[in-house]
């Protein structure tokens, strides 16, 4: 079977050279921008350092690192460097420099960890800096995914995404569309009994739905997948046609490869934004690059190239999907919601109940 992932093919160079050529959204010409005195700051410090567990392909490095030089005019050897590592990875490698009680080797970080964060901001380890393109981070805000002047955050979704060759008369508006007669049998779910995104997508849509939503759901011979890419290629070979939470970067990558054949809904219940939060280090070592860093991420251009390469929900509003299978940050509406960090990071048995939970009602 032909794998569905592929490195894409896109020219960093050529994207950076088109979307950072002269102005950015707010019509901001270039030159104006590289008049700020951080960036004479910033090319003193010579070097920038990302410490991160999402940027997952060399080509979104490659995009950013050339879309953040262009963006303020700096010079092409400035470095910038990224350490990446899973989300797990990434918080151990900070803490332990935290508890040898030496500085955070690093500027910035981008990763899925809010409770994390939002802890670390009371340790003093966040540097507070309230960029200005924060203001424009519409749909983060709304739903509570920002911590001004902290992060704000990008997202990625799960969705049900269907192979339309297979099914070709479904429609779903509605997650009780899954339990239609004819879906039984042909529906993939990644285990939520081990993955704690999949959990928390179970607990919080769980209030959502009818208490014996999920238990009916089971009992369509729902086929529990290990991972995301498991599903996916049962979706494409027709053997699982339908992936109950397909992910919105997978539904980009086959979108980028021509998968027309390929279908999404956002039911009217809702859909689940998860964080993909940036923040600077209170004690970073090069606090201008990392300052000038996250107002580049944050910017139309910065937010246009995390879209296109790793599939996130830009949180700035007015930055359009470029792939057919994922929705309008701004047409999302009130189907979006998030989960309720403050809750988890108060219970810490809120995900291992989830968990047990799910693994309750798909073992049976």
């Amino acid at each position: 079977m032909k794998t569905y992932r592929t490195v894409l093919s896109r020219s960093a160079s050529a994207l950076a050279v088109g979307a950072f050529a002269f102005f950015n959204a707010a019509g901001v010409v270039a030159e104006d921008r590289c008049d700020d005195p951080r960036v004479a700051k910033a090319i003193e410090e010579g070097e920038l350092i990302v410490v991160a567990s999402v940027f997952e392909t060399p080509e979104t490095q490659n995009a950013h690192r050339e879309g953040f030089l262009s963006y303020w005019c700096l010079p092409d050897d400035f470095k910038v460097s990224y350490d990446i590592r899973n989300t797990s990875g990434t918080i151990a490698r900070i803490e332990a420099e935290v508890s040898q009680g030496v500085p955070i080797s690093g500027d910035v970080t981008t990763m899925p960890a809010i409770t994390w964060l939002t802890d670390a901001v009371e340790r003093g380890l966040i540097m507070a800096y309230e960029s200005p393109e924060y203001e424009h981070m519409k749909l983060p805000e709304r739903i509570g995914l920002n911590n001004r002047p902290y992060w704000t955050s990008d997202m990625y979704m799960m969705f049900p995404m269907w192979n339309g060759d297979e099914l070709p008369d479904l429609e779903i508006t509605s997650w009780h569309d899954l339990l239609k007669p004819e879906l039984k049998g042909k529906m993939s779910l990644m285990d939520g009994s081990t993955l704690q995104s999949v959990a928390l997508v179970y607990h919080y849509l769980k209030q959502r739905l009818p208490e014996d939503y999920w238990e009916k759901l089971a009992a369509q011979d729902v086929l529990i997948s290990s991972t995301s890419m498991h599903g996916v290629e049962m979706m494409m070979s027709g053997e699982r046609p339908l992936s109950i939470l397909g992910v919105s970067a997978d539904a980009n990558v086959l979108s980028d490869q021509g998968a027309t054949h390929i279908r999404t809904a956002i039911p009217k219940e809702g859909v689940m934004l998860q964080e993909q939060a940036t923040a600077a280090f209170a004690d970073a070592p090069h606090p201008n690059a990392a300052q000038l860093w996250i107002d580049f991420l944050r910017s139309h251009p910065g937010q246009q190239i995390f879209e296109k390469y790793e599939g996130r929900i830009p949180g700035r509003e007015g930055v359009p999907s470029s792939f057919a299978l994922t929705p309008n940050a701004d047409d999302i509406g009130d189907a979006a919601f998030a989960p309720d960090y403050r809750e988890i990071a108060t219970n810490a048995d809120l995900v291992r109940t989830a968990q047990e939970e799910f693994a309750a009602i798909f073992a049976k």
